[in-house]
C-alpha cells in the first residue's frame, strides 16, 4: 500500500490492473506479430476516394452503392459531415466532400441526405465559400469540380511555368514540404484539365507562354505533365500509395488520369488497386479508413509490455521483434527529403509498412526505443542480439543524419526552414493565388506550416529512442538537441505539439527524452515543464487536451481527463523523478478507476494531429500502451 498525501494506492491492485491490460494487448497482437490500428478520419476519406475512383472510372456499382449507405449514415441532423469523429460541429470541406460523393453515387435513397448536404453548403457560404477554402489548404473544391457541381472555371488555377524553371524548383524544394510539392503540381493538373486548358494527348495549340489568361501552351502543358509525373513517381509506394494515405492517393489519382494516364498506365492501375485493397465493408455499407499506423503500434505496444515485465525472449515478443526487422526501410529515401551530405538514406521506418518513400524520425524514434528495452535486458540470444543489433545501428544511424541545422528533428524533411518559438497552425495557413506579390512573398519565406520544421513535442521522442539504444548527453547531437529544446520552451514551461495533441502530450515527450539521455532533472528550465504538467491535473487526477489550444494557446494543456493521455503524462513526470508525488498517485489512481473490467480503458476522445486546427484523427491503440506503460513505470518506483 502506497499513501501519498490524502491519495491511498494498492499495489496488488495496480498489479492485477496491469495483468488485465497485458492481456488485451495480447489479445490483439495480429499473427504477424504486429498490431494495428486504424486512424479514424471521419467522413473525409470515403467522400473522397469514392470521387476519385468514380471520376477515374473505376468505382464499381456495388461500391459506389453501398460507399452511398455508409455516408448516408454518418450524416449529422443538420445535413453536415464533421472533419474528424470528435468535432463539436459540422465541417464545410467534409460535408462538400461528402455531397460530391452522394450525387455521383446516386442511389434512390440518398437524395434526402443529398439535399441536407446541400442545405448546408448553401447556409455556410455556398460554392464560393468551398472555393475559398481552398486557399486554405482544404482541396474539397476539387472533388465538388469532378463530380460537376461547380463550373470547372471557378476552380483556383496554379500557374504551370513556375515549376519548370529549374532554379525556382530547386529554390522550393528547400522551402516547401515534399508533399506540397506534390500536391500543388496535383491541383493543377486537375484543375487546367476541368477547365479545358489542355486536353492530353490532343493538347491546345500553343499561346504566348507568358499569357496570363488564357491557357498553358501545349508544350508548357506537356512539360508541366511530365515534370509532375516524374515527382508524383518517385514518392510512389510499390504498392501503390502515396504516404499509405487513402486522401493523399485519392488526390493524386485524377491528377494521374488529368496527366493523359490511361487506366491500363502501371501507375493509375497500381493506385487504383491501392485504394481498392483499402475498403472496408461493414453492416453499414463501405468506407475507407484514412490510414494505417502498424509500425508505430508495434513499436508503442512492445515498449509496454517490457515495462510491464514481458520477456523479450518470449516467441510472442521476438516475433513482434522481427516484424519491425522486416518493416525497416531499404529503399534509399528520395534525396529532396534528405540533402545532407554524407547522411545515410536507409534504416528509417514509416508509419505503416510499404510506405517505403516517406520513412519518418517520429516512427524511427520510436522502434529504436523498442529495440533499446528490449536489447537491455541481455536475455536475448546471441542470434536475436545480433539481428536486433544490425537494425538498431541502420536506424540510429539514419535519425542522427536527419538532425536538422538548429538540433532538432522534423518528421520527413531535412533542412527546411526552422520552427521559430511559439505555436504554429493557430489558424488556416493562406495562400493567396490571384496576388501575385503574396505568392512572391510565400515563395520567399513560406509559412513554416508549409515546410516541416524540427518540432518540439517529435525531437523529444527521438531523444527517448536514441537515450534508450545508449546515447547520453556526451553525444553533439544530443546536446544540439537539447539546445533545440530550450529554445521552444513557453513561459508556462510547457512545450508545444505538432503530430500529439497538444501541449501535455508534447512536455511529457520532452520530460521523458531528456531523462533518458541523462540531462539534469532538476535544471530550473526543465522544473518548470514539470510545473506546467502539474499544473494542468483535473480535479479527477487525470489529464486531458482539446485540440482548441491550437487556435486559442491559452487553452493549453486544459480539457476532460483522457486515459491515454493520463498515461503519457504519468510516464513523463515519474521520469523526471515525481513518481512519489501526490499528483502521480492521484493520476494511478484515476487510471485504475477508469479501466473496464475487461482490462481495457475509454479513450476519452483523444486526437492525434495531421494539419491543426482543423484535421485531426483518433489512434485507438493509444488507450491501450500509454496506460500500461504508465502504470508499470510507476509500479518500479513506488
Amino acid at each position: 500500500m502506497t499513501v501519498a498525501g490524502g491519495t491511498s494506492l494498492d499495489h496488488a491492485a495496480a498489479r492485477a490492473a496491469l495483468a488485465r491490460a497485458r492481456e488485451v494487448l495480447w489479445r490483439t497482437q495480429r499473427p504477424d506479430g504486429s498490431w494495428e490500428s486504424l486512424c479514424d478520419m471521419g467522413a473525409i476519406p470515403t467522400a473522397q476516394v469514392l470521387v476519385a475512383l468514380r471520376s477515374a472510372e473505376c468505382l464499381t456499382p456495388e461500391d459506389a452503392a453501398d460507399g452511398a449507405r455508409w455516408l448516408c449514415a454518418r450524416q449529422e441532423p443538420d445535413g453536415s459531415y464533421r472533419s474528424h469523429p470528435t468535432a463539436a460541429e459540422g465541417d464545410l470541406g467534409a460535408t462538400a466532400s461528402a455531397w460530391a460523393a452522394l450525387s455521383l453515387c446516386a442511389r434512390r435513397d440518398s437524395g434526402e441526405a443529398i439535399a441536407r448536404a446541400r442545405a448546408y453548403v448553401e447556409a455556410h457560404g455556398g460554392t464560393a465559400a468551398v472555393v475559398d477554402a481552398f486557399g486554405r489548404g482544404d482541396p474539397a473544391v476539387v472533388y465538388f469540380a469532378l463530380a460537376g457541381l461547380i463550373d470547372p472555371t471557378e476552380l483556383p488555377c496554379p500557374p504551370m511555368v513556375p515549376a519548370l524553371i529549374r532554379p525556382a524548383v530547386r529554390f522550393m524544394e528547400r522551402r516547401f514540404h515534399s508533399g506540397i510539392l506534390m500536391v500543388s503540381g496535383a491541383l493543377t493538373l486537375i484543375a487546367h484539365r476541368l477547365r479545358g486548358d489542355w486536353d492530353p494527348p490532343a493538347l491546345p495549340p500553343a499561346l504566348p507562354p507568358g499569357s496570363p489568361e488564357g491557357p498553358p501552351s501545349g508544350q508548357i502543358a506537356r512539360r508541366f505533365a511530365a515534370r509532375t509525373l516524374t515527382l508524383l513517381a518517385t514518392f510512389q509506394n510499390r504498392d501503390g500509395s502515396w504516404n499509405a494515405s487513402t486522401v493523399q492517393t485519392a488526390l493524386i489519382l485524377p491528377a494521374l488520369r488529368a496527366a493523359g494516364l490511361g487506366t491500363g498506365h502501371p501507375m493509375v492501375a497500381s493506385t487504383v488497386a491501392w485504394l481498392e485493397r483499402q475498403r472496408v465493408r461493414d453492416d453499414v455499407g463501405l468506407h475507407f479508413e484514412a490510414f494505417g499506423s502498424p509500425v508505430w503500434c508495434t513499436a508503442a505496444n512492445l515498449r509496454a509490455l517490457i515495462a510491464a515485465g514481458e520477456s523479450p525472449v518470449d516467441e510472442r515478443m521476438m516475433r513482434a521483434l522481427d516484424w519491425l526487422i522486416g518493416a525497416q526501410s531499404r529503399i534509399e529515401q528520395p534525396e529532396v527529403d534528405n540533402r545532407n551530405p554524407g547522411a545515410p538514406r536507409i534504416g528509417g521506418w514509416a508509419f505503416q509498412v510499404g510506405n517505403e518513400t516517406m520513412v519518418d524520425n517520429d516512427d524511427t524514434g520510436a522502434v529504436l526505443a523498442a529495440y533499446g528495452d528490449a536489447l537491455a535486458t541481455a536475455a536475448l540470444d546471441q542470434d536475436a542480439t545480433r539481428r536486433l543489433s544490425a537494425s538498431r545501428d541502420l536506424g540510429r544511424d539514419w535519425l542522427i543524419g536527419m538532425q536538422n541545422p538548429d538540433g532538432g528533428w522534423s518528421a520527413f524533411v531535412h533542412g527546411l526552414p526552422a520552427k521559430r518559438p511559439g505555436p504554429l497552425f493557430s489558424g488556416p495557413v493562406e495562400v493567396s493565388l490571384d496576388d501575385p506579390v503574396a505568392a512572391v512573398r510565400t515563395l520567399l519565406d513560406p509559412p513554416r506550416e508549409l515546410g516541416d520544421p524540427s518540432t518540439e513535442d517529435l525531437t523529444g521522442r527521438v531523444l527517448d529512442g536514441l537515450g534508450r539504444v545508449g546515447l547520453t548527453t556526451s553525444s553533439p547531437a544530443v546536446r544540439r538537441g537539447i539546445q533545440f529544446l530550450r529554445a521552444q520552451q513557453f513561459d508556462h514551461g510547457g512545450f508545444w505539439g505538432r503530430w500529439t495533441v497538444n501541449y501535455l502530450a508534447s512536455t511529457a515527450c520532452v520530460l521523458q527524452g531528456l531523462a533518458r539521455v541523462g540531462a539534469d532533472m532538476s535544471e530550473p528550465w526543465v522544473r518548470r515543464a514539470v510545473g506546467f504538467v502539474l499544473s494542468r491535473q483535473n480535479g479527477d487526477g487525470g489529464w486531458g487536451e482539446l485540440p482548441d489550444s491550437y487556435r486559442d494557446p491559452a487553452l493549453a494543456g486544459r480539457g476532460p481527463s483522457m486515459p491515454p493521455l493520463t498515461g503519457l503524462v504519468l510516464t513523463g513526470l515519474i521520469a523526471a523523478g515525481e513518481g512519489s508525488s501526490e499528483a502521480v498517485a492521484r493520476g494511478i489512481a484515476y487510471l485504475l478507476e477508469r479501466q473496464h473490467a475487461d482490462g481495457a480503458w475509454p479513450h476519452g476522445d483523444w486526437l492525434q494531429a495531421i494539419v491543426p486546427p482543423d484535421t485531426f484523427y483518433i489512434l485507438a491503440e493509444a488507450a491501450k500502451h500509454y496506460p500500461v506503460e504508465a502504470l508499470a513505470r510507476w509500479l518500479e518506483v513506488a
